[in-house]
């Protein structure tokens, strides 16, 4: 890797030849990081508050140690400083990694022959961080300013704050079997906030969004759709309770969907959790007119949230459909739990891949006599393993087709299943890409698909 500093007293090569040279290690897989980063956090009309630049860099192991029992072995992840002497940190992991037992396992012994070309870089990010940080913070500004000068009538909505990251991530990944694998991955993140007034009442909205490159953000959409909620916070009321017809956007079926893709890996199916074979149903009681799901997960698209050339164990990962029309044709398996479970191995990283549906935006909210479109939760709790799901709603529209009228809602609970709620099923036929990442993982979320899906059924307390 290129990134030296100044307190580095040891190479992750070194720490490569260590564990190689340690007779209770049997195998280990090395990561190195090298991350650089701007972030720009901007006040009311869009001045810059504060200017930040880092630079860091880590390298994480995951080792695995040889144990008296040869179907078993023990196993760590840790991360490693190169600050501090390297020699007691290795004796470290060694001996954390001998207090764990499971099957034994074994990493490929055969190295891919080609390695796919998958571009998860922005190349202008890429080139120059410094460069695309000006470049969008002129975008927000010309945004702030554009929608500073848009009059709503009786209701004052302002820019009251936001953020920008640019960040160009390059690893290197290492394994015990030989093989050396270089990737570049950029991240963009962009975050508005906006208040809104009228006479003696006062709200505030925020919106937020990830992308891998530039073109996955708008920043004038960003900022005038949370302008824009922003208004509508000052005209709410609270739901009344029932069931409903519920619109859901990306960022829910992102969420949704990946925990439906947990019960279709060897690892859940190994682990006794929740699982659904191979010619099982997704959804076994789905009703009729029901969009029927086809999913994939694609680690080749071009700047995915998880495009990747090779998972973490070396397998070269493809595109894999794991459901067809709404029944299970195939089961993510790494080569652990391949090996657990007596499975071949396949992909099992990937942006969400979900087909588009038939009906409009506009149908949606026409399918009942009354539909509530969520436009954000306060927080969404989704539990992967029984796909329920809830939360508070932040903000929401209620088209009544009856009266014609639509109302804003804000308050109130949600709460369904993925079993029950998805049984009539409207996926849109708009498309649009999403992405998220957290700052304890490396591995993105990413969803292509559906913009709006319709939920059936939904349980909505006041």
């Amino acid at each position: 890797m290129s990134a030296q500093v100044d307190t580095e007293s040891w190479t992750a090569r070194e720490l490569r030849q260590a564990l190689s040279a340690s007779p209770e290690v049997k195998g280990w897989i090395v990561t190195e990081e090298v991350l650089t980063r701007r972030e720009r956090y901007f006040l009311a009309g869009a001045e810059v508050d504060q200017d930040r630049e880092a630079r860091a860099h880590s390298i994480q192991a995951r080792i695995f140690v040889r144990l008296s029992d040869p179907k078993r072995q023990g196993e760590i992840s840790k991360k490693f400083f190169p600050a501090l002497p390297l020699g007691p940190q290795v004796t470290s992991a060694v001996a954390g990694a001998k207090l764990s037992s499971t099957e034994s396992w074994e990493l490929p012994t055969e190295l891919p022959k080609s390695v796919p070309v998958v571009r998860s870089a922005d190349p202008g990010i890429a080139e120059d961080v410094d460069r695309a940080m000006e470049s969008m913070t002129k975008e927000v500004r010309d945004a702030v300013s554009e929608l500073r000068h848009q009059g709503v009538s009786g209701a004052e909505a302002r820019f009251g704050s936001g953020e920008l990251f640019v960040s160009l991530h390059e690893r290197e990944l290492t394994l015990s079997n030989g093989l050396s694998h270089r990737s570049l991955q950029t991240r963009v993140y962009a975050e508005a906030a906006y208040v809104s007034k009228h006479g003696e009442r006062g709200d505030e909205y925020l919106k937020t969004a990830w992308s891998v490159g530039r073109e996955g953000i708008s920043i004038p959409e960003l900022f005038r759709e949370c302008r824009d909620a922003s208004l509508g916070m000052l005209k709410v009321r609270a739901p009344v309770a029932g069931r409903y017809s519920v619109i859901v956007d990306t960022e829910v079926l992102s969420l949704l969907f990946s925990g439906i893709v947990s019960q279709l890996t060897a690892q859940n199916a190994y682990h006794k959790l929740p699982f659904v074979e191979v010619g099982g149903a997704i959804v076994p009681e789905a009703g009729p007119g029901a969009d029927r799901i086809t999913l994939r997960i694609d680690p080749s698209l071009d700047l995915g949230a998880d495009a990747v050339a090779l998972s973490s164990a070396g397998v070269v990962q493809r595109p894999l459909t794991l459901i067809e029309q709404g029944r299970v044709v195939a089961t993510a398996s790494d080569p652990q739990y391949a090996a657990y479970t007596s499975r071949p191995v396949s992909t099992t990283r990937g942006d969400v891949v979900v087909s588009a549906g038939t009906r409009t935006h506009d149908e949606l909210t026409r399918e009942a006599d009354q539909v509530l479109e969520i436009l954000q939760f306060s927080a969404l709790f989704a539990d992967a393993n029984t796909g329920t799901f809830s939360s508070e709603i932040r903000l929401a529209k209620l088209y009544d087709r009856k009266t014609g009228e639509v109302e804003f809602i804000k308050g109130g609970s949600l709460s369904g299943s993925i079993t029950e709620n998805f049984r009539g099923l409207r996926l849109s036929s708009e498309t649009c890409r999403y992405a998220t990442f957290s700052s304890d993982s490396p591995v993105g979320r990413g969803y292509h698909g559906p913009k709006y899906a319709l939920l059936t059924d939904v349980t909505v307390s006041s």
